[in-house]
């Protein structure tokens, strides 16, 4: 059994919860009271008991800073987060072996078809150059939490909310003495968390605070950081950790301001006494050396900022909300929009056709974990969020498919932000990867590892199962939402700034790894990798010839050329990277009319795999259409529906879905979908996991708006094709904001299946010549005004778009 699989047949144990939500609510809860119906958030979730365990808690972050709120009136407890605190697994960087050397004989054990061997000779090599074996990225933690206690009573009413459009967290509460609220958001504009407690009458009952270690091991387990340093004064919270290995630290700081009321000291805790409000303004930070704290500095900035709420809510619910109202989903979902989000997973577990409502919301939560979990870097596994150390893959940067699906949405979904924090992790991350190409390979250019913390991106994560130092693809499956993102927003600054001088180095490595040809005069990628299948003949995943490879290959030589070409740039690089795109290997198609995951022969398909890699060229890539390629096309569907689930992991559905969608075939795109939404992959809080109840991940939540919207529309330069993978069990609906990879944008997609009608607003960024493409057919055009269009075809129209000027068109589909 792995590791994986370990944490799939364990799952987490749920508490009962606390007692007065026993006595008080239990099942009963689901039926709103007017306390409870006045809180709804219009957009956003609301949930009726507290989380029983941080990942059932609710999220707000501003990219860099991140809280989890249990929401449990009476000892609340707030987990803060960093997304740059990686507990160091070691004093200093292990560099990627020297196995360039070894390539030769490596390829020939390959070619001769001894697969295993050569993977275990490379393995033993690089261990005689001083590898010590698989080394882990280092792990992802929390910083601490902020215990929050008042003498327990019996609520009358209570609800726990997240208001998407604002990034506030509300935990509102009913007892026989009053109404509480306790409310907190991560502000975009002064960079802390600010944490309101109040009573809205009369005074607050005592409250103790004080800030504990966050480590659900036992304390003779808790490795990897020296014992913190808590300290409590009135007005203050401080916290400072320092870890094993290295220099480096963290620290924390609260700052305190009740309104009214005594504060005092009683072991190692802060007491409140008497105060209406109690503020809460709370910032963390690492440090590269533990024994120099910013103590004072941070202190004297924390005391700067007003202590009033809403004077810091303001310009932070603005910034936020100019992100969040780029883009919105209405499928009609009714009365159930009302309902928490217990009751919308329930029913939506007892029945088989997607609970509109709850899709509603899930795509709304999706782009609001995405945007608040974009910092300096973009999400890591668990986003921006996590209560324990040392979690499953290490809460790390996980390159050969999770990171990719996480950033599915930031394009189409009006997030360029996104996009600017994946950058920057890229290119923080190159030096490293040029050593990783001349160390295990001997050649120029760029190549990444499989997983990265986002410190370190050198390639020591591989082993005799998963041999990912013969995965080459990585550095460029990395650059398809760069160059994505100049499709939609035309960029050209980012252009020469950041897309062609990567595109160059990926290229320089291909151009010095591909030097082996068979027969027939095409490059052999030897040795490859499929992450993280292994072929069904195999029992080792060291392959030749991966379909992924090949497609990554492909794909970055065909954008770099056409970058260059259409730019007057690289004319003396330009007929080498011409050559070598030529000399690529055809894909191939098995006795199943499948699509290969390996075009080598004498490797065979193994279906039963989470991964769906060798599908690159259907989703993300564009090459693989029913136009273009029809026989590829129909082997890429069948690979499809041959495709096993293997050990149920979300990323696997998610990038099932994805690719129904660009399939044109809405039942492999919408029973995804529903399987996502229905077989345990949410929590109360909406977020998502990585297995049926089990383990928190944010591949699920941050790729879902990307399914929608793939599901609705599909574009690439010169094409927009509505409602590809639609059909009859989403009828209808509005969907507002979408990008288009054409620089076009959708400001208003509406949809009627019954009456056989769709509007549509496209405000393009530059003059052009669009074909608009429904695939179900068409039996008329027109604009606004009832004026009518020319159709091409029965499911085309040529459309002459000027920039900045929006045009509404109405169409009618063939009956």
């Amino acid at each position: 059994m792995d590791r994986r699989d370990f944490l799939k047949c364990t799952g987490l144990a749920l508490a009962a919860g606390p007692f007065w939500f026993q006595q008080t609510f239990g099942e009963a809860a689901v039926a709103r009271s007017p306390f409870v119906s006045a809180r709804i958030p219009q957009r956003g979730m609301y949930s009726l008991r507290p989380a029983t365990r941080w990942e059932e808690a609710l999220v707000a972050g501003n990219g860099t800073l991140g809280i989890l709120v249990y929401g449990d009136p009476f000892r609340e407890r707030i987990i803060f987060n960093h997304e740059l605190l990686y507990e160091p697994l070691r004093d200093e960087r292990v560099p990627p072996p020297h196995l360039a050397p070894y390539l030769p004989h490596i390829r020939a054990l390959l070619l001769e078809g001894r697969y295993r061997e050569a993977v275990h000779y490379s393995l033993e090599m690089a261990q005689r150059e001083g590898w010590p074996g698989m080394l882990w990225t280092d792990p992802y933690h929390p910083a601490f939490a902020l215990v929050m206690e008042m003498p327990p009573a019996t609520p009358l009413d209570y609800l726990r909310r997240t208001a998407f459009d604002t990034g506030e967290i509300g935990v509102f509460w009913q007892t026989e003495t009053g109404v509480y609220t306790r409310r907190a958001f991560v502000s975009r504009t002064d960079g802390v968390v600010v944490l309101e407690l109040a009573a809205e009458t009369g005074v607050l009952p005592l409250v103790s605070m004080h800030l504990e270690v966050q480590d659900l091991r036992p304390p003779e387990q808790r490795e990897g950081y020296h014992p913190p340093e808590i300290t409590a004064e009135p007005g203050w919270l401080y916290y400072r950790c320092a870890y094993v290995h290295t220099h480096r630290g963290y620290e924390g700081l609260v700052r305190v301001v009740p309104t009214g009321g005594t504060q005092t000291l009683q072991n190692g805790r802060l007491l409140i006494q008497g105060a209406q409000r109690v503020l809460l303004l709370a910032r963390v930070w690492p440090l590269d050396n533990a024994a120099t704290p910013r103590r004072e500095a941070e202190r004297a900035a924390l005391a700067t900022l007003p202590a009033d709420y809403e004077t810091l809510l303001a310009p932070h619910a603005a910034a936020h909300g100019s992100l969040f109202h780029r883009m919105a989903l209405d499928l009609e979902g009714g009365e159930d929009r009302q309902q928490s989000s217990e009751t919308l997973l329930a029913k939506q577990q007892a029945q088989d056709h997607i609970l509109p409502a709850l899709l509603e919301k899930l795509f709304d939560m999706g782009r609001y974990v995405l945007i608040s979990s974009c910092g300096h870097w973009p999400p890591n596994l668990v986003a921006l969020w996590t209560g324990e150390w040392r979690p499953p893959w290490s809460g790390d940067f996980t390159l050969d498919a999770n990171l990719n699906l996480q950033m599915a949405a930031a394009n189409i979904g009006a997030l360029p932000e996104a996009v600017a924090s994946f950058t920057r992790l890229i290119e923080g991350l190159l030096d490293d990867w040029r050593d990783n190409a001349r160390q295990l390979y001997g050649c120029g250019g760029v190549l990444s590892g499989s997983r990265t913390d986002g410190r370190c991106g050198w390639h020591t994560h591989f082993n005799a199962d998963y041999p990912l130092h013969f995965w080459t693809a990585g550095a460029g499956w990395l650059a398809h939402p760069m160059h994505e993102y100049v499709d939609v927003y035309g960029d050209e600054t980012y252009v020469h700034q950041h897309l062609l001088p990567y595109l160059k180095e990926i290229a320089h490595f291909y151009k010095d790894f591909l030097t082996v040809t068979d027969t027939a005069g095409h490059v052999v990628f030897v040795p490859s990798y499929s992450p993280e299948n292994h072929p069904g003949n195999l029992d080792t995943p060291g392959s030749i010839n991966a379909t992924m490879d090949i497609a990554v290959c492909r794909e970055v030589l065909s954008t770099l050329i056409a970058l260059c070409e259409t730019r007057g740039l690289e004319t003396e690089n330009l007929p080498s990277w011409k050559a070598l795109l030529r000399q690529l290997p055809p894909y191939l198609i098995n006795e199943d009319g499948a699509l290969k995951e390996w075009a080598h022969e004498g490797l065979t398909d193994h279906y039963n795999h989470r991964h769906l890699s060798h599908l690159y060229p259907v989703w993300p890539g564009h090459e693989i259409t029913p136009e273009a390629t029809p026989e590829l096309f129909a082997a890429a569907r069948n690979a499809a529906y041959l495709r096993g689930h293997e050990n149920d992991s979300a990323h696997g559905l998610v990038h099932l879905a994805l690719i129904g969608a660009r399939l044109k075939d809405p039942e492999l795109a919408y029973r995804s979908l529903r399987d996502l939404l229905r077989n345990g992959y949410l929590l109360p809080s909406l977020f998502s996991l990585h297995y049926p109840g089990n383990v928190y991940n944010a591949d699920l939540i941050n790729s879902l708006p990307a399914i929608v919207i793939e599901m609705l529309i599909y574009s690439r330069p010169g094409l927009l094709e509505l409602l590809p993978a639609i059909d009859e069990r989403l009828p209808r609906g509005t969907l507002r904001g979408a990008q288009a990879r054409t620089q076009l944008q959708i400001d208003r997609l509406h949809w009627d299946l019954p009456a056989r009608r769709l509007e549509v607003t496209l405000n393009a960024r530059k003059d052009q010549s669009l074909t608009l493409r429904v695939r179900r057919g068409l039996e008329a055009l027109t604009l606004a005004d009832g004026t009518p269009l020319p159709l091409q075809t029965p499911t085309e129209a040529q459309l002459q778009l000027k920039a900045h000027h929006p045009v509404t068109l109405t169409l009618y589909l063939k009956r």
